[in-house]
């Protein structure tokens, strides 16, 4: 029997050679499979396209005047996120197409989800309050099991030194890499689907995104992470844009095998040195 599958877009032609050979054989379904060669030849063929590509200059993304109608909005969401142990530092009205990506993989079943849910595009991409529910758990021998809704989870500790599953936060964030060059940083799926959405509207007047300016780089973009090979990309002569995910010669579509996130909780003993 196939396994349960979601559709899912990848810039393969930005991924290393062997991550893009795992990527297909690991994460992807295909009928029938690939084996290494097959994965490489498909990853060659984008590749060569990205390589093929004139050295791109980005230049810096063009920031315009927040609406009149989002300015409680912007306003309550810097009060509560602005300072107090984030990062946030202003909110930025910008056209996505023109960001800086790092991440090669967007799955279009996720941002349908955001697509679907209610209310105006600003709320959805400047999420103050993220809706939380109680985890359903299960108990397998020694192991408690909590079932997550999406992976943008961790287990953080919290003033009183308890422990607690906390949810990332949900708006969609950018960071400047230089030269006023904005990078997405987090909300791929949901700018995805508002761009999408503009996209297949060509009478959409509005066009253009809220989104977060930060002051951090997302942590595999920095100097000293061990694995330089995303950094690498992103300041290389030929940084991919969010705009490639939506050009089909870059572009790849794929069959991604569905994932459940959980959380495993188990106390076992270690040898002491």
């Amino acid at each position: 029997m196939p396994p349960s599958t979601v559709d899912a877009i990848v810039l393969l032609g930005w991924m290393e050679r062997d991550e893009a050979v795992a990527f297909l054989r690991d994460q992807c379904y295909f009928e029938p499979a690939l084996d290494n060669q097959q994965a490489e030849t498909l990853w060659t063929q984008y590749h060569a396209r990205v390589e093929a590509l004139p050295a791109r200059i980005v230049p810096a993304t063009k920031r315009y005047p927040i609406p009149a109608g989002e300015q409680s909005l912007v306003k309550e969401f810097l009060r509560r996120f602005r300072g107090n142990n984030s990062d946030v530092i202003d909110v930025l009205c910008i056209d996505p197409m023109e960001l800086v990506a790092f991440q090669t993989v967007v799955v279009s079943d996720r941002a349908d989800h955001h697509h679907r849910q209610a209310g105006a595009w600003s709320k959805k991409t400047l999420v103050i309050d993220r809706p939380t529910a109680n985890l359903p758990m299960r108990i397998e021998g020694d192991t408690i099991k909590l079932i997550l809704p999406h992976a943008e989870h961790m287990i953080g500790q919290q003033p009183d030194g308890a422990f607690r599953i906390i949810q990332f936060a949900g708006f969609v964030s950018v960071v400047d890499i230089g030269a006023g060059r904005l990078l997405l940083k987090a909300g791929y799926h949901r700018s995805f689907a508002f761009t999408r959405e503009v996209m297949n509207e060509p009478e959409a007047k509005d066009k253009l995104e809220l989104v977060a300016l930060t002051t951090s780089l997302p942590p595999q973009l920095s100097p000293t992470f061990p694995q330089p090979g995303l950094r690498t990309m992103v300041f290389g002569s030929r940084p991919p844009l969010f705009a490639d995910f939506f050009v089909s010669d870059l572009a790849m579509a794929v069959k991604l095998r569905k994932k459940r996130w959980e959380t495993h909780i188990r106390i076992t003993a270690v040898d002491d040195p």
